[in-house]
């Protein structure tokens, strides 16, 4: 399974925004902003953004490909990553509400 929030916390420790990150691999900045949200992305894009991090591929991933073996991946607990999983839940609440609206529920 991909942990995609590693990207934001690569990116404060190397000091580079997402914009720059999006402007190195030839993307734009809500192509990042939503392969994080989603946890997915093609292969070229997270190819590119672990070379720019300069982290392996599999650095984003629970698994190993090379050892084989399961890796643990700490989520940094700070107030940014709190915030912005708020926000998400916030979005899919919010969806949710639309869609039951929707059908009359």
């Amino acid at each position: 399974m991909a942990n995609f929030l590693l990207i934001r916390t690569l990116c404060e420790e190397r000091k580079i925004t997402m914009r720059e990150l999006a402007r190195r691999i030839g993307r734009d900045e809500s192509t990042i902003q939503s392969a994080i949200r989603r946890g997915t992305t093609n292969t070229k894009t997270i190819e590119k953004i672990a070379e720019v991090l300069e982290v392996p591929v599999g650095y984003f991933f629970d698994t190993d490909p090379v050892a084989g073996s399961r890796t643990v991946v700490a989520l940094p607990e700070n107030e940014e990553t709190i915030n912005y999983l708020k926000q998400i839940l916030e979005e899919k609440e919010r969806t949710i509400r639309i869609l039951m609206a929707k059908q009359g529920l």
